[in-house]
């Protein structure tokens, strides 16, 4: 009786392993499909990943596989540049990774280095100049303060800076939405207040590829508004009139503004802007 009862319990161990050893060999990791929606520059490195993967993971447990690891993987070789959006086990053995994106938006100068800030609002990189890691050039942004940042910092401004920040966000969400975000070189922020208390006004100064200045009179105020009057203004305007002059968008009356809004077009250099120095 004992000698049955040990074949069968020697047989039922023989049998588990053979389950495990098959489970095992088919459910080895034998495939990442790493992907990824925005420029060659992302491609490359959603590659360099895949590689990565593979290398480190390729053949080992697809049922103990951790999906941390793939963030890991991505922290290291992504720089910052691309996140996480998906992680999915495509039984027996194949695992998907996708992707997304982050771009460079914006590069606030100061002390003669570049902090570059992505569309998500993290510091992306920190640079000697103001170039794209994809093409041409950021946009240069002057005049408003901040406390020096690392790499991977959600981006902040000073305190009395923050409302003009925000504007800086809708500014770009309205131009992006018309396409004409890389149309802006520079855009500096002026507080002539700062300097001069005789003055209380404070303005956007942007310059364009095009060559026409952009001046928005209190941005940190309902800039919404009026990005959308500067760009109807400008898309009025003649692809002459495009490369020389300046809008002017103001609000009626300020610093005790009437509620109305107002944009004008002029044909000569503006006069004390940044832009025109």
């Amino acid at each position: 009786m004992r000698s049955i009862k040990f074949f069968i319990g020697y047989a039922v161990a023989i049998l588990l392993i053979v389950v495990v050893i098959t489970i095992n060999a088919v459910c080895s990791i034998a495939q990442f499909e790493v992907t990824v929606t925005g420029s060659s520059f992302g491609e490359e490195r959603a590659s360099r990943i895949q590689t990565t993967l593979d290398e480190e993971f390729g053949g080992k447990s697809y049922l103990f596989f951790r999906e941390d690891s793939v963030y890991d993987v991505v922290a290291d070789q992504g720089g910052g540049y691309l996140e996480v959006e998906s992680v999915e086990k495509h039984f027996p053995n194949k695992i998907t990774v996708s992707l997304s994106e982050k771009y460079e938006v914006f590069a606030f100068e100061k002390d003669g280095r570049y902090y570059v800030v992505g569309d998500d609002h993290t510091v992306l990189a920190v640079k000697e100049d103001n170039a794209n890691n994809i093409d041409g050039s950021n946009i240069v942004i002057t005049g408003i303060d901040f406390e020096v940042p690392a790499v991977g910092d959600t981006f902040a401004v000073s305190a009395e800076f923050e409302d003009e920040y925000e504007a800086l966000w809708t500014l770009f969400d309205s131009f992006s939405a018309q396409g004409l975000w890389h149309n802006i070189v520079s855009i500096d922020y002026d507080d002539m207040g700062l300097n001069d208390p005789t003055y209380d006004f404070n303005y956007f100064y942007i310059d364009t590829v095009e060559g026409v200045h952009v001046w928005l009179e209190n941005p940190g105020s309902r800039m919404e508004e009026k990005a959308q009057l500067a760009l109807e203004t400008y898309g009025g305007l003649t692809e002459a009139q495009r490369t020389y002059g300046y809008i002017n968008v103001i609000e009626v009356g300020y610093p005790q503004p009437t509620g109305e809004l107002s944009a004008s077009y002029s044909a000569d250099e503006p006069p004390l802007s940044a832009a025109s120095e």
